[in-house]
């Protein structure tokens, strides 16, 4: 027998908490990408900004030496503090008075069925919101892999449909500034100059952006020089938004993979080479091709190998989960075709020719639409942390997740979520970009 209870916004707001919003709530932190692969931290919050110390450098003061010689001088580990601030995350319904009170006539269950879609979207809307910036959230939108000097056609890889919004598109797009972040590790290529610094300040071009952005490419207004001097060969670099306008809405998003590790600061911390205070903390972020102009080149597993060597070698660490776009995850499948093999286990009822589960050297490979076309994201989940000032959860103050909108017959609830993410050994990540597009 139905509800048949007054039809009062405190009662249908308690049944909405009691039957549906939990659920939906666990339903919600389950699905999302960086709550499933990142662990939350247990750190200092002062006030909005959370405070997390980082180890940069070992203690000096470990020696052999010969019986009766002096010990060698005592030392200390090197450590550094960086800060952020908690991006906060909102998700917003409303439903209409009429609505409400024709559902309420219908008891618990219509009532929960009229607002089914409304809030079953905004979960969606959410987990795809969360999704994406755990991957690209921030001012590090993409990486840029040719060593060439020109303005034009520039094979990028990352979130392109982020920097179109950067750039106002589709309402009409400006010429929008950027800066250009050499990405060479100093450890592995101790030859490597300005490794981590801004190189240049250049605008992309907005004129040419829809026609060349759907071929992965885009064009700047004016030159730029990334050859083997500049950049080196086998390193990609970081395309950061400058312009101060969408720069101060991208701030307010929590800091993804890209701009952990991609950025000249991490967080406050200085890892550039010109400070050479840090530098233990810069990634390896490198292309597919490692000679000539560094276009675009097919994807090879000596260059996956490659990728995970060389974090060893950084970091004494190996990652453990790789993540890839899906256009790219065949591609990879392509790349195994003269290593698989078939056991015959029982009697032949049916064949299978896809794949759901991938790895490479028993790293689980995974794929994800927020990861860019074109490249690969190589982390070991360990190192990276999720920094929760306040759970994600829908808004009730005041006892209600339902509150009247001003001047309006409508009701309005909201979802939010106070969060960074953060990654202590950038080191221990890599990216491999440069693939093709298509």
């Amino acid at each position: 027998m139905g509800d048949t209870s007054p039809a009062d916004i405190s009662h249908l707001g308690s049944i909405l908490k009691e039957f549906y919003i939990g659920p939906l709530q666990e339903q919600l932190n389950n699905e999302v990408m960086v709550l499933s692969m990142f662990e939350k931290a247990k750190i200092s919050w002062a006030g909005k900004q959370g405070v997390v110390p980082v180890h940069v450098g070992r203690n000096s003061g470990v020696a052999f030496r010969g019986d009766g010689e002096a010990l060698e001088a005592a030392g200390s580990q090197d450590t550094k503090r960086f800060t952020f601030t908690a991006a906060y995350l909102y998700g917003r319904f409303q439903v209409t008075g009429p609505a409400i009170a024709a559902a309420a006539k219908g008891g618990t269950a219509s009532f929960i069925g009229a607002l089914e879609l409304e809030m079953d979207k905004l979960k969606d809307d959410v987990r795809n919101t969360a999704d994406r910036t755990a991957i690209s959230g921030g001012t590090v939108v993409g990486f840029l892999n040719q060593k060439r000097n020109s303005a034009d056609d520039w094979e990028f890889r990352g979130d392109l449909e982020k920097l179109a919004t950067a750039m106002g598109f589709p309402a009409g797009g400006a010429d929008t500034d950027v800066q250009i972040i050499n990405c060479t590790n100093l450890e592995l290529e101790p030859s490597g100059v300005n490794t981590y610094e801004v190189i240049a300040t250049k605008k992309v071009k907005a004129a040419t952006f829809v026609a060349k952005s759907a071929t992965g490419k885009i064009d700047f207004t004016a030159a730029l020089d990334t050859t083997a001097g500049v950049v080196s060969n086998g390193f990609a670099a970081a395309v950061v938004v400058s312009e101060a306008v969408p720069k101060a809405v991208l701030d307010k998003e929590p800091v993804g993979v890209y701009g952990n590790l991609g950025s000249e600061l991490h967080f406050t911390v200085d890892r550039g080479q010109v400070a050479n205070d840090a530098t233990i903390l810069q990634s390896v972020i490198m292309c597919q091709k490692d000679t000539g102009d560094g276009a675009a080149e097919d994807l090879s597993l000596g260059r996956m190998q490659e990728v995970i060597d060389n974090i060893s070698v950084t970091s004494g660490m190996e990652p453990d989960v790789i993540l890839m776009n899906p256009v790219d995850r065949a591609k990879y499948i392509s790349l195994l075709q003269g290593t698989l093999q078939m056991t015959r286990t029982g009697s032949a009822t049916s064949g299978d020719a896809g794949f759901l589960g991938l790895s490479y050297a028993g790293i689980p490979i995974k794929s994800g639409r927020h990861v860019g076309r074109g490249l690969m994201l190589f982390l070991n989940t360990k190192c990276w942390k999720l920094a929760v000032l306040e759970e994600g959860k829908f808004a009730d103050l005041d006892g209600s997740v339902l509150s009247r909108v001003s001047g309006k017959d409508s009701w309005e609830g909201f979802y939010k979520w106070y969060y960074n993410h953060y990654c202590y050994r950038p080191n221990a990540n890599g990216i491999l970009t440069g693939l093709p597009w298509g």
